[in-house]
C-alpha cells in the first residue's frame, strides 16, 4: 500500500501529458486487477477523487469506480457498493455535462441503473425504462466502443427471458466487446475482465474447450492473473 501511495504522489508531483498520465493509471489498475487487489484499488480510487484530472484520466477513474462497485456487489458487500454508487453517479453526471455526445458515459449510466436494480430488485420495473434509454443512447452514440457492448451483453445475459433476456445474443455481444478491447485497448483492465467473463460464460454454457482456450490465452499474456489461474481455469481442467 505504501508503494501505491508513493505511485500516486509521484505521478502528480511531475508534469506529464494527459495521455501519459492516463496510460500510467491504466497500467496500475491492470496490475491491481490481475492481483485481485481491491484494497489498493479502492485506495487509488479515493486518491484520484481528490485530484484535478484531465478528460483521459477522468475516464480511467470512471472505469475504476465501475469495477469497484461490480466487485463489491460480487462479494455481497452491498452497503459499500451503495456508497460507491452515489459517487459514481455524481461523477457520470458531471462528466456528461461536458461531453454530452459520449456514448461511454451513457453506458456507465446504464451500468449504474443495473447496479441499483441489483441492490433493490423490487425497483426493476420502475428502473427498466431508464436502463433501456441509457443503453439505447450508448449504442447510438458509440456503437463500436467496448463498454456499450459489454452493458448490452450484460442486459441480455442477466435479464429474464420474459423481459428480453437472451443468452445467445449476450455471447455475441460479449465476443464483440472482447474483440474491441483486443484490437483497441489491450492494455486496459477491461480486456482481461471481459476475456475472463466471456470464458466463464462459455464454461457455464457447456463450451468447455472454448473456455479453456480463452483462459489459457489470458494466462499466456498474464501468467499471474489470479482470478483465472486460481478460480476459473481449475473449473475446466
Amino acid at each position: 500500500m505504501k508503494l501505491l501511495l508513493s505511485f500516486v504522489l509521484f505521478i502528480f508531483s511531475f508534469p506529464v501529458n494527459a495521455a501519459s498520465l492516463a496510460a500510467q493509471l491504466d497500467h496500475e489498475f491492470v496490475v491491481l486487477f490481475l492481483k485481485s487487489d481491491m484494497v489498493s484499488w479502492k485506495m487509488l480510487v479515493d486518491s484520484l477523487r481528490k485530484e484535478t484530472l484531465d478528460d483521459a484520466s477522468q475516464r480511467v477513474l470512471l472505469f475504476a469506480e465501475y469495477g469497484l462497485i461490480g466487485n463489491y456487489l460480487g462479494e455481497e458487500r452491498n452497503a459499500e457498493a451503495g456508497i460507491e454508487l452515489a459517487f459514481f453517479e455524481q461523477h457520470i453526471s458531471r462528466t456528461l455535462k461536458m461531453r454530452p455526445q459520449d456514448g461511454e458515459l451513457y453506458a456507465f449510466y446504464a451500468a449504474s441503473v443495473a447496479f441499483r436494480i441489483f441492490l433493490n430488485p423490487f425497483e426493476a420495473l420502475f428502473l427498466s425504462r431508464r436502463h433501456a434509454y441509457y443503453l439505447q443512447m450508448a449504442n447510438q452514440l458509440s456503437p463500436q466502443k467496448g463498454l456499450p457492448q459489454v452493458e448490452q451483453a450484460n442486459s441480455f445475459y442477466f435479464r429474464p427471458t420474459w423481459m428480453g433476456g437472451d443468452k445467445g445474443k449476450a455471447v455475441i455481444a460479449y465476443e464483440s466487446a472482447f474483440e474491441y478491447y483486443t484490437t483497441h485497448e489491450k492494455n486496459h483492465w477491461m480486456y482481461f475482465y471481459v476475456g475472463a467473463w466471456l470464458g466463464n460464460v462459455y464454461r457455464m454454457n457447456g463450451e468447455i474447450d472454448k473456455a479453456r482456450r480463452l483462459f489459457e490465452l489470458l494466462l499466456r499474456e498474464a501468467p499471474d492473473f489470479k482470478w483465472v489461474k486460481e478460480d476459473l481455469l481449475p473449473r475446466v481442467s
